[in-house]
């Protein structure tokens, strides 16, 4: 019955993955977002679970697929609830993984997780991008992008998430993209 709910998703306008949406942002109104993490995590992963099901088929993914898809990811990786910044990151992972993406949709990419990087989940924000550097072909981002990366608020210690992420993967092609764009 998933993969239905999936189709319809996509074949409609006033489809499923909006009402979820529209559901949590109204519920972040009515109740607060400390309130809907705490009671209801289950809204979050049923986004997630929706998009990634979008996925599951790469051959289907074209560029009309993403431009209705890529705003839904953008809510999660934008909200300041750290349950759905979670949910959108693993979204962003699935995507790098299965899908070849075009320049344009990777530089949004990495220029969304960099710039709404926050604290709590600053380590997963990184990590993500990794993946995304690992798994796709990324020639270049904007100077200004890897400037906002380096020079983050004092809360948010790049250079050691960095250095931990390089114990343990491979982190070559965000440094070779990072010192070809610096100097």
């Amino acid at each position: 019955p998933f993969a239905s709910i999936a189709k319809a998703t996509l074949a409609s306008k006033h489809s499923i993955i909006s009402c979820i949406t529209d559901h949590i942002r109204k519920a972040v109104d009515i109740v607060g977002s400390d309130y809907l993490e705490i009671k209801h995590p289950i809204l979050f992963n049923f986004h997630a679970k929706l998009l990634l099901s979008m996925f599951n088929d790469p051959e289907k993914v074209d560029e009309m697929m993403l431009a209705k898809l890529m705003p839904f990811i953008e809510n999660g990786v934008k909200s300041p609830m750290k349950s759905f910044r979670y949910s959108a990151l693993v979204v962003i992972s699935q995507l790098v993984l299965t899908v070849k993406l075009k320049e344009e949709v990777l530089n949004s990419l990495c220029k969304l997780l960099i710039t709404k990087l926050r604290a709590d989940t600053a380590p997963a924000s990184i990590s993500t991008l990794m993946v995304v550097f690992q798994q796709q072909n990324v020639q270049n981002l904007s100077k200004n992008t890897l400037k906002k990366l380096l020079r983050h608020d004092e809360s948010i210690d790049v250079w050691k998430i960095l250095k931990d992420l390089a114990e343990r993967t491979d982190t070559t092609k965000f440094y070779n993209v990072l010192w070809a764009e610096l100097v």
